[in-house]
Parts: structure tokens; C-alpha cells; sequence
């Protein structure tokens, strides 16, 4: 299944950067606010150092085998039958989290500004929006990322500016005394597995132009984004304080809401909706991007597109399952994505794998091998 599509350093940290700000932004804050309360910016400091260690160990992975993706390397690493559970593993896990954002993101839809829409609506709207650039190829999605990046990060960054001048510095304080380490660890675990999402990368340093150095644009994407998100919450707890922070599902949508300059400028929560839905856009291509594409290596389909026909139709179903936003939003993630997703899926499994492939000298290492 050969393709000569190509993706630039640039797009790709427009790529990485844009699909995990908005949603860190938005839904990590809150989270992690009411585990550590006034020191929740630590938690979210903390997420990011674990976050950019989990990208390089992704990068190191995959840039042992170059030209292949996950699912064509895995068995090289552990054999045929021990490669085809790990793939169908992940798989799953892709599948259900890109059906859990689709979720999220009519949730939000549906509680900000379309309230009495009927849930397929949004819901439809943003699948077959990506089914459509999906179908054009990553480089095309690439392209849609490095062209709204800029806006998008700006678009979070700058009303932040603006609200810096409402900050009450008693509200950060005190700083660790009341929590403690494991607090902080607590309130990191959500972010973490927003950041640990980039484990994806796995499926695309096959598609990078220059793989060794795309994996300096994936680590700087993650670096902005943490960093957004730490100052975000940072300003969310100086503001607004950690009680009415924690009580917030948008805290970072309440913040901007709020703020205005001298005045002129105002009613920013627009602005956010609209991150928010391109952010995610972003992302739920590029998660079905991935899902068609490694069913399609898995199973040996050579057109990989047809198997949209497929994954649209599962993801489809599975955001379905849900009942409502407390199963998509907080027992998804404090039940399955934390405990499970987080320590094996981003981190543990490839971590593995990487010395594995280190100690039999798979890949780039193999003896004989450039």
C-alpha cells in the first residue's frame, strides 16, 4: 500500500500543537483544578515533562523502522501472532477514543450554543467533515492544520493576555503546602492523556518528509501545548480561584467569557467555540486518518480509503454508546483512559517495545543496516 503523500516539519507541529491545545484548553482544566486545587499549573508542568518524554520514546520507536508504519513494524518486534493482538489492541483503542471525541465535542455543541439541536446533528456534521479531508489524504489535512495553526494558537493565547489584568495573586496561594506531590500527580493524569494521544505519531513517521527531524516538531507541538494549557489554568486559578474552577466544566471558556478590554473588547466565547471546533476537527481527522488506514494495512486491503466505508460507520456507533456527557466526559476517562489507556497504551507498550527492539537489534539496528 504505497503512497507518496508527504507531511513538512512545519505542518506537522501545526498538526500536533493545534489538535491538542484546544482540547487540553478546554476540557483538562477542570480536572485537574479539582484534584490540586490552587496548584493544579503544577499538575499541568508535570504532564508536560511526562508528555514530551512519552513523544520521544514514540519518536525513537518508529524511527527504528523508517518508510512503516506501527502496524508493519509490530510484528517485526515481537513476532506475527504476539504483533497481531498488539495491533488489534490499539486499533480498539483508537477506535473508542475517536469515538469518545466525537462525543465530547457534541456535548459541548449542545450545552454552549445549539442546546435543543438533535445530538446526530453536530454529531454527523464534524464525521463527515473529516470523512471528506480524510478521503483527500493526510497532506491535505496537513495543509488545513498549518493554515488555521496560527489562528488557533493566537486565538488561545491572546485572550489570556487580556485577562491578566482581573489576576488576584492570593488566589494561587498557597503554593504545595496544601497539596502535596501526590496531588499534583493526580491532577496531571488527565492532561497526560491528552498528550499521550500523540502515540498516533507511530502510524505517521512513515508520511514525514524527514522523520529524524519531524520528531523535533511533534516534541515542539506538545511543548506549546503544555505550555498554553499551564498558563491557561494558571490564569483559570488566579481569576476566577480554585472553588469556582473546580465547579466549572469549561473553566477556561467561563475565563474568556468574562474578560474584556476597556471595554471594546468582548464576548470572546465565540472565539473559543470556534477553536474549540476547528481544534477538534483536526483531530478527528487524523484519528480516522489513522483508523482507515491501519485496518485497512491490517487486513491487507491495498485501497485503504474504502475501509472508511467501515471505520466511519463503527466510530459512528460506538459515540452512540454513551448516555449522556458523565459517561463520555468523566467515567470514560477516570475509569478506562486513566488507569488503563494512559499507563499501557501510551506509554508502557511502547516503552517496551523500544527496548526490545534495542536488545534484539531490530530495525535501523540491525547489523548490515543504514
Amino acid at each position: 500500500m504505497k503512497t507518496g503523500e508527504r507531511i513538512g516539519g512545519k505542518q506537522l507541529f501545526c498538526v500536533i500543537a493545534v489538535m491538542q491545545s484546544g482540547m487540553n484548553v478546554l476540557l483538562t482544566i477542570n480536572p485537574a483544578i479539582a484534584a490540586a486545587r490552587q496548584d493544579a499549573w503544577l499538575s499541568e508542568l508535570l504532564a508536560g515533562a511526562v508528555g514530551l518524554f512519552m513523544v520521544f520514546v514514540h519518536a525513537r520507536l518508529s524511527l527504528l523502522f523508517p518508510g512503516m508504519t506501527f502496524v508493519e513494524y509490530v510484528v517485526k518486534i515481537v513476532g506475527k501472532w504476539a504483533g497481531n493482538a498488539l495491533i488489534g489492541f490499539y486499533m480498539l483503542f483508537w477506535y473508542v477514543v475517536l469515538a469518545m471525541i466525537l462525543r465530547q465535542y457534541t456535548e459541548f455543541i449542545l450545552s454552549t450554543i445549539l442546546p435543543r439541536t438533535p445530538m446526530l446533528v453536530p454529531l454527523l456534521g464534524l464525521l463527515l467533515a473529516a470523512v471528506y479531508v480524510t478521503v483527500a489524504g493526510i497532506e491535505v489535512l496537513a495543509r488545513c492544520a498549518e493554515l488555521f495553526g496560527p489562528f488557533i494558537l493566537l486565538g488561545i493565547f491572546l485572550p489570556l493576555l487580556l485577562s491578566i489584568s482581573d489576576m488576584k495573586i492570593n488566589n494561587l496561594l498557597p503554593v504545595f503546602a496544601d497539596t502535596g506531590m501526590l496531588k499534583i500527580v493526580q491532577g496531571s493524569l488527565p492532561t497526560m492523556t491528552f498528550l499521550g494521544d500523540c502515540v498516533i505519531m507511530c502510524m505517521l513517521y512513515k508520511f514525514v518528509e524527514r522523520p529524524e527531524r519531524g520528531s523535533r516538531f511533534v516534541l515542539l507541538g506538545v511543548a506549546v501545548s503544555s505550555f498554553l494549557t499551564c498558563v491557561s489554568t494558571f490564569l483559570v486559578i488566579a481569576v476566577l480561584g480554585q472553588a469556582q474552577g473546580a465547579g466549572i466544566t469549561y473553566p477556561y471558556f467561563n475565563l474568556i467569557r468574562n474578560t474584556s478590554y476597556f471595554d471594546f473588547v468582548q464576548n470572546l466565547d465565540s472565539l473559543v467555540i470556534a477553536i474549540w471546533i476547528v481544534s477538534v476537527f483536526i483531530k478527528v481527522s487524523l484519528y480516522l486518518f489513522v483508523c482507515a488506514h491501519g485496518t485497512a494495512q491490517w487486513f491487507g486491503v491495498r485501497r485503504w480509503r474504502r475501509m472508511l466505508w467501515f471505520t466511519a460507520p463503527a466510530v459512528l456507533a460506538i459515540s452512540l454508546v454513551p448516555r449522556d456527557f458523565v459517561e463520555s466526559s468523566v467515567i470514560f476517562p477516570q475509569r478506562i483512559a486513566i488507569p488503563y489507556i494512559l499507563p499501557y497504551h501510551m506509554f508502557g507498550i511502547p516503552l517496551i517495545l523500544w527496548a526490545i527492539a534495542k536488545i534484539r537489534g531490530a530495525g535501523r539496528a540491525a547489523p548490515g543496516k543504514n
